[in-house]
């Protein structure tokens, strides 16, 4: 009966059963939006239900007052702000054109804009006027993509007018990558001043040679027919050589005359007259001539115009190719490329397990082993200028120096532990550039080889390791303030030749080898050390072995390079990358050669370095068959 129905809410039991939908659930319709927008553009065709008329250069346009509010911040303030404009049904708009403010509507209607070169301008005032955040992009986007010599001064100055920073960086961007061609215009000498220097300026300018700055930088105030580089009369001559002379130019204070070559400097010298200009050049050749204390001398003059950071290697043990192969090449990693190339360099050192060290982008390669013929501590050191892909060598240590351990802080770079092949040392070593020399401060509380070793706030960590025969686990921190080593907590697993990189202040521990078992193997397990709390733990493992690999930290991300596995039993050449923020390792792009014993860092290095960097197809011969020279049993591990 009806007085016997339950009319309430439909009641559910406390245990519902598997497979039972929820009692609430949540719909969302993909379409809607879609179907909404359909439904006002056939209200708009139809003229149905138009509450407001717009009069643009006198002529009317019938729209949605809700419409126009819910779509941009002009409109929303005008009929929803308290404005007079609410209980209006016709409003004069000032300051748009009919044709903008149709191609507005269309896009309100349907989220779709037709743009052209006749219209974008008229387009972009309207819609920065009436706040259409969207349109703006797509007019900047437009905009970017027709932008060449011809019109980027009429974008800059739209981009100036508007306020629009995104146009604005777009133009600077386009500077950057065309400034050797586009400052030959005569358009290149219309633009603002300031905005050449801070082009000019900049690190990110994609030149060749730093000769190329200075002829852009010339070009502002000449024509390249008034201003033949190569038949420059810059002592005598008419009135405009008198007042390059004796006016500074402001452009040429962008140029960093110490990053040209020197045989150049030295021409240009040779045909100046007192002047600033030559003051400038005479500066950097003095910069030239005091290669052993430049690191020293760094001003924002001398620092490289690169923002491509890159993973370099050097030295290491090759399983494939004659040895002459390996000699006086640098290997280059660039995110771009996907691939390792290789950078051939003069006297580049041919060695493996040397230390490395990076200073004021300066690399310094610190003792190692020198194995061409069996194994040998070294002491001597070498330092690479990526800006000229030169080398030089540096004082040697006072001690030979084998698998060590080397860290920066500050302006010093240490030399940790080690051993010489006769002994097993606990010596620590500081290297001062100010003066070129090595001296001895507090040594290690007892003897370590084949440990490694980083730098977190300012400290030196090392972990580790092996004396005598022993595999070790062992911390310690060195405190440079007070000259002191302290004991840590040990980490979770005996290891040696293995890596340790600093990262988001906790250094990671990865890779090496231990006897655990009884038999040589590799170590998986990745220890993470927490300076702060005195605390290691275990993060994600390792895919494979890595014994005496390279490790570079690169974009947040740390790169374990080649090695040896003791699991494979031969050298290895697979990359892998660790993302701390997800405990997660990848395959990184593999290097050309199985190499143990590499050391690796990052540094900034230049377009005009860059451009010498070699692939293996543009090396290789193509009648070059790879021919396994595997020599894994002859290895510094085995010492």
């Amino acid at each position: 009966m009806a007085d016997d129905m339950d009319t309430g809410p439909v009641r559910v039991g406390r245990g519902v059963r598997s497979g039972q939908p929820c009692a609430r659930q949540r719909f969302c319709s993909r379409g809607h939006s879609r179907e909404l927008l359909d439904g006002l553009l056939a209200l708009r065709e139809g003229g149905v239900l138009f509450d407001v008329v717009l009069l643009v250069e006198e002529r009317p346009i019938q729209a949605h007052r809700i419409l126009l509010a819910a779509s941009c911040g002009y409109f929303r303030g005008m009929f929803a702000g308290g404005l007079r404009e609410m209980q209006q049904t016709e409003i004069t708009i000032h300051g748009v054109t009919h044709t903008a403010m149709t191609k507005l509507l269309d896009f309100i209607y349907t989220s779709e804009l037709e743009l052209d070169l006749d219209t974008v301008q008229e387009v972009l005032c309207a819609a920065t006027l009436l706040q259409v955040k969207d349109v703006i992009g797509f007019c900047c986007e437009f905009l970017f993509s027709w932008l060449d010599d011809d019109n980027i001064l009429e974008v800059e100055k739209l981009a100036d007018i508007y306020g629009l920073e995104q146009l604005g960086e777009n133009v600077r961007l386009y500077l950057l990558k065309n400034i050797q061609t586009f400052s030959r215009t005569s358009v290149y000498r219309q633009l603002p001043a300031e905005k050449v220097l801070r082009v000019l300026s900049s690190d990110e300018l994609q030149v060749s040679s730093e000769y190329e700055v200075f002829e852009a930088a010339l070009y502002y105030y000449y024509s390249p027919k008034e201003l033949d580089m190569d038949q420059m009369c810059l002592q005598t001559g008419g009135t405009r050589a008198e007042t390059f002379l004796e006016v500074p130019l402001l452009m040429l204070e962008a140029v960093r005359f110490c990053l040209m070559e020197k045989a150049t400097l030295q021409r240009l010298h040779s045909r100046l007259k007192p002047c600033p200009l030559r003051e400038s050049v005479s500066a950097a050749l003095r910069y030239h001539s005091q290669e052993l204390w430049q690191p020293v001398m760094q001003s924002p003059l001398t620092q490289t115009r690169s923002s491509s950071l890159c993973i370099l290697g050097f030295g290491g043990m090759y399983s494939s190719g004659p040895p002459a192969d390996n000699e006086e090449r640098v290997q280059v990693f660039h995110q771009s490329w996907g691939e390792w190339r290789s950078l051939g360099a003069d006297r580049t050192p041919r060695m493996s397990n040397m230390g490395i060290a990076v200073l004021n982008n300066f690399v310094y390669l610190v003792g190692g082993d020198k194995n061409s013929s069996g194994f040998r501590a070294e002491a001597r050191c070498w330092r690479y200028d990526p800006r000229h892909n030169t080398w030089c060598n540096v004082e040697p240590l006072r001690q030979q120096h084998a698998d060590h351990c080397v860290c920066v802080v500050g302006d010093y770079i240490y030399a940790i532990g080690g051993r010489d092949y006769s002994n097993e040392l606990d010596c620590v070593e500081r290297y001062d550039p100010r003066t070129n020399t090595w001296e001895y401060v507090a040594p290690l509380k007892r003897e370590v080889y084949a440990h490694a070793g980083a730098v977190v706030d300012g400290k030196i960590y090392i972990a580790c390791g092996r004396r005598g025969m022993a595999y070790l686990k062992e911390t310690y921190c060195y405190d440079p303030q007070d000259n002191r080593w302290t004991v840590c907590s040990e980490g979770p697993v005996e290891r040696a030749w293995h890596g340790m990189v600093a990262l988001n202040g906790r250094a990671y521990v990865i890779g090496g080898s231990n006897d655990g078992c009884g038999y040589r193997r590799d170590v998986l397990k990745v220890a993470c050390y927490n300076p702060t709390a005195d605390v290691w733990s275990v993060v994600c493992p390792l895919p494979a072995g890595h014994g005496e690999p390279g490790m570079a930290v690169l974009d947040g991300r740390i790169y374990i390079l080649g090695g040896r596995s003791h699991d494979k039993g031969s050298r290895m050449k697979y990359v892998h990358i660790y993302n701390p923020e997800e405990d997660h390792w990848q395959n990184g792009s593999s290097l050309d050669d199985r190499v143990s014993g590499l050391s690796a860092c990052v540094a900034l290095v230049p377009r005009n370095t860059l451009a010498q960097a070699q692939s293996w197809e543009q090396r290789a011969k193509a009648s070059w068959e790879e021919v396994d020279w595997d020599d894994s049993d002859n290895s510094s591990e085995d010492g």
